[in-house]
């Protein structure tokens, strides 16, 4: 009777024990389910730091906005693995220093997986070799065209390279205007006509190696500075010299007062612009004088368009109310924001991941464009190349592509209507 008894105690202990691992089991499958579900609401930050106020505010605020909308059908489409995208602003104002302190402050403090761009070359150029080599975390820019911001030392050198983008850059966009206005619109006797600023500068050199690379030499090459507001020196300088076109490297404020000179003067040669015109406020600003300038860029929101692209420009108008400022880092972003969920998809939030997903994207069907090749490799981190750029004319307040056929180059006005372009003028026929 007494080994009875106890034999029934050895049992008791068993059924006790057996009912708190149970429990245990019980309370840590809770635990692990409350932590994973508070995992699945944590949300994937990406970051950009550029400027929203001061000087290049225009363009900061296009990229934001561009990848808000990105951002907003992204969640509503239940995000990214069931979490969702969180866009973090931070305001450089457009100043390189500040750039720097802030894309780190975003990696090291708000832990965001990815990074967009900032508002000006030397801001990127400031930044690549922290991303690079301490940072580590793929960063993509809209825009900022200096080549040297992808070909950086990591390319250089072959080691991974997290700097991406999605827009013009140096060595292709002069390559582009020099072969469409020599080759395609035919002119002999080109002038360079450029702003000593910034990107001016760069833009100057890659026009005069270009021109070089086919045989040719400007017939001018002439300057401007930031202050200038009477350009009669310098066009003198090419009706002297009898241009058939100007290639410019330059802004807004300075392109304004160019076409001033130029109906001050009654000059007619052929305007050929890089894309830092490319966008409506030249057209408020300079008024009809605009009208016939040409310039290079990566889309235009204005003219014939897909589907896709009408029903974003009703999400732009339907969430702010105005026209967008500068088209192609609005939907550059927001392309880049599609892209970067379309990899962590696949590949997760990890950094490093997402660099290597970023090299290995066969199909992407962005705004700007339809890739059916790679989007990006291991040794090419510029996603358009020259074959992707497109020239727009100023045409009665908007900037239509230029197309060709046998007859010439030729825009599309509203309605389908055909409209040839004198080369010699770049006036309507």
């Amino acid at each position: 009777m007494v080994y009875h008894i106890k034999k029934e105690g050895s049992k008791m202990k068993n059924r006790r024990r057996t009912i708190a691992i149970g429990i245990g089991m019980l309370v840590l499958v809770f635990l692990l389910g409350d932590a994973v579900l508070a995992s699945a609401r944590e949300t994937i930050k990406i970051g950009t730091a550029t400027a929203q106020t001061g000087p290049g505010a225009t363009f900061g605020i296009a990229t934001r906005r561009g990848a808000d909308i990105a951002v907003e059908e992204i969640n509503a489409k239940g995000g990214v693995k069931g979490r969702k995208l969180e866009l973090v602003v931070r305001d450089d104002e457009h100043n390189p220093v500040k750039t720097v302190a802030l894309k780190r402050e975003l990696v090291e403090r708000e832990k965001v997986v990815a990074l967009l761009g900032a508002s000006n070359s030397a801001s990127m150029l400031a930044v690549a070799p922290i991303i690079n080599d301490e940072l580590k975390i793929p960063i993509i820019a809209p825009g900022t065209e200096a080549t040297k911001i992808v070909e950086n030392e990591a390319w250089e050198k072959g080691r991974d390279n997290y700097v991406f983008r999605y827009g013009m850059f140096g060595r292709g966009q002069a390559n582009f205007l020099v072969d469409m206005a020599i080759k395609r619109f035919g002119y002999k006797r080109p002038a360079l006509v450029t702003w000593t600023g910034g990107w001016g500068v760069t833009g100057r050199g890659e026009l005069n190696r270009r021109l070089g690379e086919i045989g040719m030499k400007p017939v001018v090459d002439i300057t401007y500075d930031t202050g200038d507001t009477d350009m009669t020196p310098q066009l003198m300088r090419v009706r002297e010299n009898k241009a058939d076109v100007i290639l410019n490297y330059g802004i807004v404020r300075d392109n304004v007062y160019m076409v001033r000179t130029k109906d001050k003067i009654g000059d007619k040669t052929p305007y050929f612009s890089a894309w830092g015109i490319a966008s409506p406020a030249f057209w408020r600003a300079a008024g009809e004088l605009a009208e016939g300038v040409v310039v290079s860029t990566t889309i235009t929101a204005d003219g014939p368009q897909p589907p896709e692209r009408m029903e974003f420009l009703r999400k732009y108008w339907v969430r702010y109310g105005k026209e967008m400022e500068v088209v192609w880092g609005t939907f550059g972003a927001y392309d880049i924001v599609h892209l970067l969920a379309l990899v962590m998809d696949r590949v997760g939030t990890d950094p490093k991941a997402i660099r290597e997903g970023l090299e290995n994207i066969p199909y992407f069907k962005g705004l700007v464009k339809e890739f059916k090749r790679p989007v990006f490799t291991r040794t090419r981190h510029d996603a358009l190349m020259e074959e992707d750029f497109i020239l727009c004319r100023f045409t009665d307040g908007q900037q239509l592509q230029i197309h060709f056929d046998a007859e010439g180059p030729f825009v599309i006005l509203e309605g389908g209507i055909k409209r040839y372009i004198d080369k010699a003028t770049l006036a309507l026929k």
